[in-house]
Order: structure tokens, then C-alpha cells, then sequence
């Protein structure tokens, strides 16, 4: 059976249950969620994603943890993700981020341990009908609670025990430089070079950079974001 028929099973198999109506969706997601992770309330709905957060202190900061929800009547799927928010001008966003700050992961992705998928593996399909969507998120739910928690608190611990991005905070909390000029900028400069971090000459961008650099004892992997890093830490200042 290839992709298209295999999607076309699981979208097409009908139950006895009525026809989901404009709306309902949304409570069917409301209650599984306060059924299944009481501490993630509903935060809004846009761009056709319905978005629940929890909030937690990390030192001086709040993180915004976010499960978002794409949710289609015309491919009969959800599209789901988490993310964890530092900078909480990031929170509406659907954009996928590998960053230490604001990570945002294909929750599909976290299960699989995979970044690349088949299409039939990458969502999670239903019927139309309330039957089978409920099952399809009473599915989701627990694959958040089983790969997008551990993700969250895996997190938490980048956010106080990684040495770069605790080299970045002592950095920013230092720093006294008006913020709007510092934004624009950056981000002016930004936005010239293709949005590529790593091309960024401001001075100020520079001496973060090379300071992380010089932290001891990081990993590759995480040397390797280190402009980016470099750039929303200073965003963090700017937004605050």
C-alpha cells in the first residue's frame, strides 16, 4: 500500500459517531487536555493553530511551554508541535526552531527520534467524525506527554546548567545600552545579510559571540548555534 492510500484508509474509514461541526474541535482538544495534562490550559487560536501553554520560573526568567495543534477539516490532520519560549515575542509563532533558547519541534519528530518522516508518519489523521478524532487526540495528548514533556524538561536544564547560554545571561544582564537602538540595529543589519547570524558585525553582537566562543567545555553541537544564540540572547535584552 503506498503513502496515498494509506492516508486515504485512515481518513475514510467511518465510525458511528455524528460529523464534527465548525467549532467542536476546539472542546474535544479543551477537555483531553484537562483530562490528560490539567496544567496546560488553553491559550488562544490563530493562524489556525490552537495553542496551550503552561508557564514555569527558571531562575529569573518565565518560560512559556506551548503544545501547538494545526488542525485541517479539508486533509482530515493535525499537524502538532512544542516549544519552549524564552522570548515570549515567539510564542504565536509556528516556525520550527533548534535554537537554546526558543526550541520549537515537530512533535511527530520527537516521537520517531527522526527528522525525516513519511508523510503518512508525519501527522495525525481523522476521520471528520467525532469518534475517531477524539481517539486521534486522545493520541496526541499522550504522545505530548510522553515526548513533549521530557523535551520541556530537558530544556529546563539547558536553561540552567548550560554554560553557554549561563555565560550569555551573565552577559545581557550587564549590559546597559538602550535597547531600542541596539534592536534596530541588529536587526536592520540582519535583514541586509539574508538573515544569516553569523555575518552579523555589530560590535556589540560580536563581543557576545566571541565571548561564548571562549566558554570552555562546550559541546560541538552546541558551539554550532552559537551565533544564533548570540542573536536572541541580545533579543531577549531588547524585548524585556
Amino acid at each position: 500500500m503506498n503513502w496515498i492510500d494509506k492516508i486515504k484508509d485512515l481518513t475514510s474509514k467511518h465510525d458511528k459517531s455524528p460529523e464534527l461541526k465548525r467549532g467542536e474541535i476546539k472542546q474535544i482538544l479543551i477537555q483531553t487536555a484537562c483530562e490528560a495534562l490539567p496544567d496546560f490550559e488553553f491559550l488562544t487560536y490563530r493562524n489556525s493553530c490552537y495553542i496551550f501553554q503552561r508557564l514555569r520560573q527558571v531562575n529569573n526568567f518565565t518560560v512559556c511551554e506551548t503544545l501547538h495543534l494545526i488542525f485541517t477539516f479539508k486533509d482530515k490532520s493535525f499537524a502538532c508541535s512544542v516549544a519552549s519560549r524564552l522570548n515570549q515575542e515567539y510564542i504565536f509563532s509556528n516556525q520550527y526552531n533548534i535554537g537554546l533558547l526558543n526550541p520549537h519541534k515537530d512533535l511527530k519528530v520527537l516521537r520517531n527520534n527522526s527528522g525525516v518522516l513519511n508523510i503518512e508518519d508525519a501527522y495525525y489523521f481523522h476521520n471528520g467524525q467525532a469518534e475517531t478524532t477524539t481517539k486521534a487526540v486522545k493520541e496526541i495528548f499522550y504522545d505530548f506527554k510522553k515526548y513533549g514533556i521530557p523535551f520541556f524538561n530537558k530544556q529546563v536544564e539547558i536553561l540552567k546548567s548550560n554554560s553557554i547560554v549561563k555565560h550569555g545571561f551573565d552577559y545581557i544582564a550587564q549590559l546597559q545600552i538602550d535597547k531600542q537602538k541596539l534592536k534596530t540595529e541588529i536587526t536592520e543589519e540582519l535583514s541586509n545579510v539574508g538573515l544569516l547570524f553569523s555575518s552579523i558585525k555589530h560590535p556589540i553582537y560580536i563581543d557576545l559571540k566571541e565571548k561564548l566562543q571562549s566558554v570552555s567545555g562546550q559541546s560541538k553541537e552546541d558551539r554550532q548555534l552559537i551565533p544564533k544564540t548570540s542573536y536572541e540572547l541580545l533579543e531577549l535584552y531588547w524585548s524585556r
